[in-house]
């Protein structure tokens, strides 16, 4: 009986079965292969890419699709450094990872341990034309912080119970029976609105209309606290304390003062004004004098801060200089001036290690001393002789166990920039010393080591050094540079910086220097005199000894994420109690008068207002500090 076949079964062979070779596919795949890398070389030889892309690039780097190596580096993948040759031309490494934790954290020995993200882990390229590149996915974030907004931690300076700093009294509320009602009530009462609408009245849209102006004198305050023009007088002070105006034009200082002598009562000499304008230039000039006399540290402080961060910002317009602007010759300078910082450093680095150098370091403050006492400058001897014996002390091991309290810290460094500045006026060929000390001095943060801060200005010239070296690496490739207008905004920052550091150095270097030692009995009287000249002013400003503390108008409270209020009003139409609600209680500018992050919740959840990371924050800090 035969055997039952299913249906399928194969059909017997009459030839015997065979194995295949072990390689027989190798040469006919490579062969296929090879013609097929050689049509894609053709192709991309040809101009055709897409083939060998993985994805068209956005719209604003469509222009240098087809030069992979303006991002790619061999070996590398995407680098850092061909992102911020475009992005941060001016090398302030704000774009790195430790940056950003340094500007949320203000630790600068948290950033320096802070492990380096490349830009290419959150920023995802070769996603077509109208994808974002800024667009992140907060999972990014919350690899580091929490996820979900309903986590989000109360803002900091509520927690930290922190105040505001204007540098201004004023109450927007007051609860004082029989006097001032305080400014909503007198706002209210006298333009006759409700007082939950009176907000408008003096915070107005700027030209934007996306948040509100800073305040204005002039425009907001002027109508009820100078009516005609004028805060008050001055009662009349002794001429060495104020100066009349025939006296500061013989200093060769003009001002607007010229020409208003009906103003000022002179006689007997004293000098008196009848008429105080807001910002008034004499009043604020004597003050500077006056300051000079009476708080000879605090002034010296305030200008070598002024001096410090002037240098600081030209040091950066310097290199803000665009690599793109400079030919090769001029880039292999550069190279040669950073490899001598590092080399600088990195001595400096092993003399402290090692402990050495202490000699050296007495032998230029006895320099120093020396030339100071050649002047005739019998302050700055002393404060000469006084940093001998503390660099003595160190020298003999009696260094502190514990970092110094930030208070203490702080008036070390004033009396420091105070002796650079005395040391500088003594001997004008140290002045670039001494700026570059300036520059350490702002440096340093309290609990820090001396050879953290050398090594973390040593990592800065070294990054400075691999972008000064890839961009040589990139003009012998033959890419060109990018073009130097993406450097104009940060440019044009430095600038206004600049611009304001020098104004407020010319204004503070206008006092005249006292001629001798103030007594005891002339300092109380100036200090007289101080409170005779600031009567008009107190009402509204603060001030420190003889010094007024800077308004600051607008600043950010929530300095680490980003707000505008035109989104914010539209739901509320307009009325700011919804978020300020404590506002009407408020007696003192320092208070802080917004809701905390549950109030933010109301409207950012889930299905309503968007509630991810970026919406508020943002990861690189600004441009200018």
């Amino acid at each position: 009986m035969a055997r039952k076949l299913t249906w399928g079964t194969p059909g017997r062979t009459e030839h015997y079965l065979r194995p295949r070779a072990k390689w027989a596919l190798l040469v006919p795949s490579a062969v296929l292969g090879g013609g097929v890398l050689a049509a894609l070389l053709l192709l991309q030889a040809a101009g055709l890419r897409r083939p060998l892309a993985p994805g068209p690039l956005i719209g604003r780097h469509a222009p240098i699709e087809a030069r992979c190596e303006e991002c790619h580096a061999p070996r590398l993948g995407a680098s850092d450094m061909r992102c911020q040759r475009c992005h941060d031309p001016a090398g302030a490494g704000r774009l790195t990872n430790g940056t950003h934790v340094l500007f949320g954290s203000g630790d600068t020995r948290k950033a320096a341990a802070a492990p380096s993200l490349a830009c290419a882990r959150c920023h995802v390229e070769h996603r077509g034309r109208e994808a974002r590149l800024a667009a992140v996915d907060e999972v990014q974030c919350g690899q580091c912080h929490f996820r979900g907004f309903a986590r989000h931690p109360e803002f900091a300076v509520l927690r930290a119970r922190s105040a505001e700093a204007p540098g201004i009294k004023f109450g927007h509320d007051s609860a004082q029976p029989g006097k001032f009602a305080g400014h909503l009530a007198e706002v209210a009462r006298t333009k006759g609105l409700r007082t939950e609408r009176t907000c408008g009245e003096c915070h107005q849209r700027g030209p934007g209309q996306r948040d509100f102006s800073a305040l204005s004198f002039d425009l907001h305050c002027a109508s009820c606290h100078a009516k005609d023009g004028s805060l008050g007088a001055v009662d009349p002070v002794p001429q060495d304390d104020a100066l009349p105006p025939d006296r500061i034009a013989a200093l060769g200082v003009r001002g607007p003062w010229t020409g208003r002598g009906e103003e000022f009562q002179i006689g007997r000499g004293k000098v008196g004004k009848s008429v105080v304008r807001h910002a008034d230039e004499w009043v604020l000039f004597n003050l500077r004098k006056l300051r000079r006399e009476i708080d000879p540290e605090g002034w010296s402080a305030e200008r070598g801060a002024l001096l410090a961060r002037l240098s600081q910002l030209q040091r950066r317009l310097a290199q803000a200089t665009p690599l793109a602007g400079l030919d090769d010759p001029a880039l292999r300078m550069r190279e040669q001036a950073i490899e001598a910082e590092i080399r600088g450093l990195d001595g400096r680095i092993g003399a402290q290690a090692k402990a050495t150098g202490v000699a050296a370091g007495l032998s230029r403050l006895d320099e120093v001393g020396n030339a100071i006492g050649a002047a005739g400058d019998a302050a700055g001897r002393g404060e000469a002789d006084r940093l001998r014996a503390g660099a003595e002390a160190l020298a003999h091991g009696m260094v502190p166990d514990a970092a110094l309290p930030g208070e203490e810290f702080e008036a070390r460094r004033r009396e420091l920039l105070a002796a650079l500045d005395a040391i500088e006026a003594a001997d004008p060929t140290l002045a670039p010393r001494a700026q570059d000390l300036r520059r350490r001095a702002l440096a340093l943060a309290p609990g820090e080591a001396g050879l953290d801060t050398l090594g973390r200005a040593r990592d800065q010239r070294q990054a400075e050094l691999a972008r000064v070296s890839d961009e040589r690496a990139l003009r012998a490739a033959g890419i060109q540079p990018p073009g130097e207008a993406l450097l104009e905004p940060e440019r044009a920052a430095l600038g206004r910086a600049i611009d304001d550091a020098q104004a407020r150095l010319a204004a503070l270097s206008e006092a005249p220097p006292p001629a001798a030692g103030v007594t005891a009995e002339e300092r109380q009287r100036k200090q007289e005199s101080v409170e005779a000249l600031t009567g008009p002013c107190v009402k509204c400003h603060l001030f420190s000894g003889a010094a007024l503390v800077r308004p600051v108008a607008a600043r950010p409270v929530l300095v680490r994420a980003r707000f505008e209020h035109q989104p914010h009003l539209l739901p509320v139409q307009g009325d700011c109690y919804h978020c300020h609600g404590a506002v009407r209680q408020s007696k003192v500018s320092a208070d802080l008068n917004f809701g905390g992050v549950q109030g933010c919740r109301e409207c950012h959840k889930p299905r309503s207002v968007s509630q991810d990371c970026q919406t508020c924050h943002r990861y690189h800090p600004p441009a200018i500090p």
